[in-house]
């Protein structure tokens, strides 16, 4: 027994955690560039999506005048979280590679494309989320004085905050888990180093599970790609019972 011979033993594989990919030696492939790779993206989509997502929901639920034009926008809104994922990659490698001419296979670029992707999943959600609020709140800011920014910022949001905070989450655990519109802007490359900037060439998780499993030497990659989907649903499963959490912790009951 090679085992008990002290020849094989067992050990937790770190260089799975601290190596980035390999292709002259897959024993030694990781998963640390996909992993800054897909962190970086996730910062950029946190930054962009939610802010804009949020300020265009108040502005759309409480202050927009009801007409023509708000109610085409709310259309287009809906249609666009129906909207193909690969859709928004191909706009994507149009506008910011094609047009822009920002670097190919960038955190920055893949960053910006999921935050476009998520935008409307984040409007849709605070909407909801504000809609909930009863409307005897407001009624009862007003008569005692409040103006409708200070009715909306001081009674509504903040009661219905847990709900925005979940669906701003959720959003970013989808984005977390999108493979199609990455592969689009170049996110497919093979890159043998750990990204030290958004504009750096990474690739991301989920796209790096597709680029193991399609390797010619798959063979040798089965067991890091299980491990890499671990890690990912991990990830994900980790920031749906955070979402969870927040509703539950935050949520008030009328």
């Amino acid at each position: 027994d090679l085992k008990a011979k002290g020849v094989l033993e067992n050990t937790f594989n770190t260089t799975l955690f601290k190596n980035p990919d390999s292709r002259s030696s897959p024993a030694i492939s990781g998963l640390a560039g996909a992993f800054m790779g897909s962190l970086f993206m996730m910062l950029i989509v946190i930054i962009i999506s939610i802010p804009i997502g949020v300020a265009s929901a108040i502005y759309l639920e409480e202050f927009a005048p009801k007409n023509v034009i708000t109610d085409i926008i709310e259309v287009n809104i809906n249609n666009l979280a129906a909207v193909p994922s690969i859709v928004f990659g191909l706009l994507g490698a149009a506008i910011f590679i094609g047009w822009m001419h920002l670097p190919l296979s960038a955190p920055f670029v893949g960053g910006l494309v999921l935050s476009l992707m998520t935008l409307p999943t984040v409007i849709i959600t605070t909407r909801a989320s504000l809609k909930a609020v009863p409307p005897s709140i407001r009624q009862a800011a007003l008569g005692l004085g409040a103006s409708k920014v200070q009715t909306v910022f001081h009674h509504v949001l903040p009661l219905a905050l847990p709900g925005i905070m979940t669906g701003a989450i959720i959003g970013v655990a989808h984005a977390l888990g999108e493979t199609a519109p990455l592969l689009l802007i170049g996110m497919s490359a093979f890159v043998a180093s750990v990204p030290t900037t958004p504009f750096d060439q990474a690739t991301a998780l989920p796209v790096q599970v597709y680029l193991w499993q399609g390797n010619e030497l798959r063979n040798f990659f089965e067991g890091r790609t299980a491990a890499a989907i671990i890690v990912l649903l991990a990830l994900m499963i980790g920031l749906n019972s955070l979402a969870i959490w927040l509703r539950k912790k935050f949520e008030v009951r009328w």
